[in-house]
């Protein structure tokens, strides 16, 4: 395979929005400039990242694509559409859909401003697409939309995630998805499923945005920015990837599985002896990035012998029930009045029974509610007294918490306004925090207010 060509464009402070334009211009020229990729004519589907209602670096900057939709235009696109749809944990957990987060965030406005098409994934018309090769999917219901478009574009954040250590180009193709295959292979053989997907068609440019980057337990609103000032551009989605995963201060490029999967099956250049780097260099720009808790610590420290009020048993559990073990134990080290067992994995012991009432068992997991044995006694007994919960999934993702947050709240357990407050508190301070980065900017719902008080006036 040839080498790969990489852009990296970095301004010495933080841009405007005229200073973005002129960073993704020459990060696009340095890699044969956008007549390379687009014809006239060309009917053009860019995938941004804009999973979940908090502005950058949550998501991309609407000023970058804006930016993109223009130069798209100047080089003589037919049509340019954006397209997007919202995390499973969105919809279900934060109770926004995918119109909500693009006209909140102002992604809208600008895109349309810029005379882009913008369109919700879950609307789309979607075709039936066989991956001859896939390991992980055989077929996916793939977007017609981004099927038959002429050209291609990938436009993702630069961000850490709990569970996949970065989320950058590949890991954004996993919004492409509907919500049964979102949700599907969300497990150990997650990164497989992503590098499949690029099987049936890889993007033909992508521009990683990181302006405004994000570290620690990313992607969401659990992360903290970290800004770089950059771009990074390239042909191939895979090497941008390595590219961006290096300026992130991450060593083995190897250590995040999209990039050693995908060069292994020979879907782009993952290995960065074999990309070239074009404008400014690794060395020039990168920084270390916190890593997110997953990452910085072993499994288990996040979830055994950690919180004095949960008894877990855990046995034969995947990486990732571990991790969704750790999300339960935070949520319920909220209730310290009431001493919790929890039973995760194919074979969680119980010698000498349960250490709490009955009411306070979850059963968290595919596996768990699986189990034989002396669970699965347990189970009956649950199910005849009608106490405790069983909150399956492979893995117990978002629709697994939501059933113990249901049964929590039922017995009074839970505050849901006081849930509310606190994520309320977290969105004004990435609101807060963006504002100063672009001071021109309030997410659509601010704007309302302001024109009601002025119409009151």
């Amino acid at each position: 395979m040839e080498k790969s060509v990489v852009s990296i464009v970095k301004a010495p402070n933080t841009p405007d929005a005229k200073e973005m334009d002129q960073m993704i211009r020459k990060a696009i020229d340095l890699i044969g400039g956008m007549k390379k990729f687009v014809s006239p004519g060309d009917t053009v589907v860019i995938k941004g990242n804009f999973f979940a209602p908090y502005p950058p670096p949550v998501i991309v900057d609407r000023r970058t694509v804006a930016a993109l939709v223009r130069q798209l235009y100047e080089a003589g696109a037919g049509q340019v559409t954006l397209c997007e749809a919202v995390s499973v944990g969105t919809k279900l957990g934060r109770g926004q859909s995918t119109a909500y987060v693009l006209d909140e965030m102002g992604v809208r406005d600008e895109a349309e401003k810029a005379g882009a098409r913008v369109v919700c994934l879950e609307d789309e018309e979607r075709i039936q697409v066989s991956i001859p090769d896939g390991k992980c999917i055989g077929q996916v219901a793939y977007p017609k939309l981004m099927y038959d478009c002429d050209v291609l574009i990938d436009l993702p954040c630069m961000k850490t995630h709990g569970m996949t250590l970065v989320t950058l180009g590949m890991k954004n193709f996993q919004g492409i998805l509907n919500d049964e295959e979102k949700y599907y292979a969300h497990r150990d053989d997650f990164e497989q499923k992503i590098v499949d997907l690029f099987k049936i068609r890889k993007p033909d440019l992508t521009l990683i945005d990181g302006i405004t980057a994000m570290e620690g337990n990313g992607a969401g609103e659990g992360g903290l920015p970290h800004p770089m000032n950059l771009y990074i551009a390239s042909a191939d989605v895979v090497a941008a990837d390595s590219v961006a995963i290096a300026c992130m201060g991450i060593e083995d490029v190897f250590s995040v599985a999209f990039n050693r999967i995908a060069d292994y099956d020979a879907v782009g250049n993952g290995k960065l002896e074999n990309i070239d780097v074009v404008g400014s260099q690794i060395d020039e720009v990168k920084e270390e990035f916190l890593l997110p808790d997953a990452y910085r610590y072993p499994d288990d420290r996040m979830v055994t012998g950690t919180y004095q009020n949960i008894d877990f048993r855990i046995g034969g559990a995947c990486k990732q029930c571990w991790n969704m073990a750790g999300g339960m134990g935070r949520m319920l080290s909220k209730i310290p009045q009431e001493r919790f067992t929890v039973l995760v994995g194919s074979d969680p012991k119980l010698p000498n029974g349960i250490t709490t009432p009955l009411e306070n068992v979850i059963v968290l997991g595919d596996c768990a509610c699986a189990a034989t044995g002396c669970i699965k006694e347990l189970r009956n007994k649950m199910l005849l007294e009608e106490k405790g919960v069983m909150a399956p999934g492979c893995p117990p993702y978002r629709p697994a918490t939501a059933i113990v947050e249901r049964y929590l709240a039922q017995r009074g357990l839970l505050n849901k306004e006081a849930g509310k407050a606190g994520a309320q508190k977290k969105t004004q301070q990435f609101f807060d925090y963006y504002k100063k980065i672009d001071p021109t900017w309030k997410p659509k719902s601010e704007q309302k207010k302001t024109e009601t008080e002025e119409d009151a006036t």
